[in-house]
């Protein structure tokens, strides 16, 4: 088995993000909702230390405001604050779930379709965690992410023009820290993405190992390799663990480094700020909602640092999802069918040989089979038995030479024409996780009595 990986991508987040329009862009009123939201959530921010110059100048120094007045601006303020963060929140849970059905139900349509050297390629386990955990997990984490970006990033702007109002020249410093601060989410960014991808591999070894563990455990038993198979688990367990580790590393010291850079503009702020204020008699709100609004601005940048590591983990997982759905191609179907063929078989010159061996897997040079003939193959394991029977059915291609169903070649036929001529009854047994009545009439509607005829 070889898993599915994706090369580190050229194309800047935003290129990356058209790529699922078509499926969580498909609410535009939702989206508009949760802008707007947002937008007005990030507009009161300001508002905070806008109300404390008036409160402190007017109300504490000359007891012009009445006491109504601040209550009242308080709770308005910090209810629609409120209000808008509920209704962002739920926009985005929305559209998060309306995305993961749109993709899910894509990735699910393709694998019914696609070609059969997908499940040779990567395990079982390997897509069933695409399908359920890593398409939500991904989800989650980048519309999360999503949504803090715009808040947070309105709302630096809120303030950083709020400041700009009070006092441009001393904002200006704040400018400095921004150019530092997209060098290290870059340089971060590009960490946490390789080691994303490489986690994503390593968990699905994991995963498989406990597939085959829990299929085969009665010949892990029979053979005393219970020892081994626990080894073989603690090493992929470790890999893990180790990756796991280094992806926290580089996602971890964004945050510290930035804030390190903020700290360093915002002491420098304040320093001039207060000799502006002994030269020019700047007001005690004036100052106080200049140094709130720049400690207020501490808590977006940082959140602003943290977003960068759940956008990267979250594409990534998407884009696995997406690479199976755009990637995979699906089998390919001729033109040709009828309700019931008369049974005739040919065989001529026929080669199948799978990618991987050095020695062709079944070599047939003429075989006729008539109609209502019965045929029997019999060969030693590995001579080609149930290799012959998945190419009737095309579960395997042909390497070379030719096969017809009715004097009409394999690749001719439509494919669920043709494999409604076949019954099999192979050597995996599968139960779907229905009624017995439904795995009898597999693909067909119940009829009670002709499952009871067939049991």
């Amino acid at each position: 088995m070889t898993d599915a990986t994706q090369p580190t991508p050229k194309e800047g987040i935003l290129q990356r993000l058209r790529h699922f329009v078509p499926y969580f862009g498909t609410l535009p009123g939702t989206w508009a909702m949760v802008a707007v939201s947002a937008l007005v959530g990030a507009a009161t921010e300001p508002m905070i230390p806008a109300l404390l110059k008036p409160l402190l100048d007017r109300g504490f120094q000359r007891g012009e405001l009445e006491i109504w007045e601040v209550t009242a601006a308080l709770l308005l303020l910090f209810g629609v604050r409120g209000l808008a963060g509920y209704i962002s929140q739920l926009g985005l849970t929305r559209i998060t779930h309306q995305g993961l059905l749109a993709m899910r139900q894509a990735m699910f349509a393709k694998i019914l379709a696609a070609e059969l050297k997908l499940f040779s390629q990567q395990s079982s386990s390997a897509l069933s965690n695409t399908v359920v955990y890593e398409v939500q997990t991904g989800a989650t984490m980048l519309v999360n992410a999503m949504l803090s970006l715009t808040r947070n990033g309105l709302t630096l702007l809120a303030l950083t023009g709020y400041l700009f109002y009070l006092n441009w020249k001393l904002t200006l410093i704040v400018a400095a820290i921004f150019p530092a601060v997209a060098w290290v989410m870059k340089v971060l960014t590009r960490r946490v993405h390789k080691l994303t991808q490489s986690t994503q591999q390593a968990t699905d070894q994991l995963a498989y190992v406990v597939e085959e563990n829990v299929l085969a455990h009665r010949d892990i038993r029979l053979y005393a390799a219970q020892a081994s198979q626990a080894q073989r688990f603690a090493h992929l367990s470790q890999s893990l663990r180790h990756l796991a580790m280094k992806s926290t590393v580089a996602g971890a010291a964004m945050t510290p480094m930035t804030q390190m850079l903020a700290a360093v503009a915002l002491s420098a702020v304040i320093s001039v700020a207060l000799i502006q204020s002994a030269d020019s008699g700047t007001s005690v709100g004036g100052f106080v909602a200049f140094v709130t609004a720049m400690l207020m601005i501490i808590a977006p940048v940082r959140q602003l640092s943290e977003v960068s590591s759940p956008i990267t983990r979250g594409l990534v997982a998407l884009e696995r999802a997406l690479a199976l759905i755009e990637q995979t191609p699906d089998e390919s179907s001729g033109q040709f069918a009828m309700d019931r063929a008369s049974g005739a078989l040919s065989f001529s010159e026929l080669i199948v040989q799978y990618p991987s061996a050095t020695e062709p897997a079944l070599h047939i040079e003429s075989l006729t089979v008539k109609p209502g003939q019965t045929v029997a193959l019999v060969g030693t394991s590995g001579s080609g038995k149930t290799t012959l029977v998945n190419v009737l059915t095309r579960f395997v291609d042909i390497t070379s030479g030719r096969v017809t169903v009715d004097n009409h070649e394999l690749k001719d036929w439509n494919l669920p024409a043709l494999r409604a001529q076949f019954s099999l009854v192979s050597q995996q047994v599968v139960m779907i996780n229905d009624s017995v009545a439904a795995n009898v009439a597999l693909g067909l509607a119940i009829d009670r009595d002709r499952v009871l005829d067939c049991l």
